[in-house]
């Protein structure tokens, strides 16, 4: 009786000693695929060991008064969302910046070069200044050169093209002189705005209206009665006019 229960005893060390294997396998497949989840790896498929088939030769006795340990399960944490890098907003696309218009851009030349340009006294600008301003303005050619004509168009900029006059360029530096043909052009230029302006400027004189002639009028014709155009078409006869005399008689 005693050496059937020392080897039940033994017995059941060995299993028990079998189990805790297990659980420390459990236990680092468990640590394993907690370490998957936080680099966020996908979680392969768990693999539960088989148990062992319980041995053949085990007495049914044995078997009866054979105590299970219990077996502790770990839970399993849910998989955890891969911890993904948000990709960056799309920008949207910049709006292409539109060109100002050329009387806009004279206004910032104004301000971005106003050793140059000038709203009250007016110098002479340098000869071939439009291509320094192509050089520095982000606008194409025409919108430059459209912007300087409406600088060198005016009244002011025109009478200050005189022989001799000290040009400048963009900085304010002196850059040459006006010769004598750019200011005979710029004179002829002056007196033409001139007489424009006097013709537009004179009154127009107004045309008299044409004296209507009245048509002239209609004479109205006497209207004779019917019946007497009648009779005047018509002959007497020598009865009618007896009788007309015995008429005449007897009114009498």
């Amino acid at each position: 009786m005693a050496a059937n229960v020392l080897q039940l005893l033994e017995l059941l060390e060995a299993r028990l000693d079998q189990k805790n294997a297990e659980l420390e396998a459990l236990r680092a497949e468990n640590s394993r695929l907690k370490q998957q989840l936080a680099r966020g790896e996908a979680a392969p498929p768990q693999v539960v060991p088989a148990p062992l088939p319980t041995e053949a030769c085990q007495p049914q006795a044995e078997r009866q008064h054979q105590e299970k340990p219990p077996v502790v399960a770990e839970q399993v944490p849910p998989q955890a969302e891969a911890n993904e890098t948000p990709a960056p907003a799309v920008e949207p696309a910049a709006k292409a910046t539109q060109p100002p218009s050329p009387h806009a851009l004279l206004k910032q030349w104004y301000q971005r070069y106003p050793n140059a340009f000038f709203k009250g006294h007016t110098k002479p600008l340098k000869v071939g200044i439009h291509h320094d301003l192509a050089e520095r303005e982000p606008w194409s050619g025409k919108l430059v050169r459209r912007a300087l004509a409406n600088y060198v168009n005016l009244p002011r900029y025109i009478k200050s093209m005189r022989e001799g006059v000290e040009r400048v360029d963009l900085e304010g530096n002196p850059a040459g002189k006006v010769d004598k043909e750019a200011a005979q052009h710029a004179s002829a230029r002056r007196h033409e705005s001139q007489a424009t302006t006097a013709t537009e400027a004179a009154p127009t004189p107004r045309a008299k209206p044409a004296q209507r002639t009245p048509p002239p009028r209609k004479e109205k014709r006497q209207e004779v009665p019917r019946q007497e155009k009648i009779e005047q078409a018509k002959p007497l006869s020598l009865e009618e006019k007896l009788k007309g005399l015995q008429q005449k008689f007897e009114g009498r």
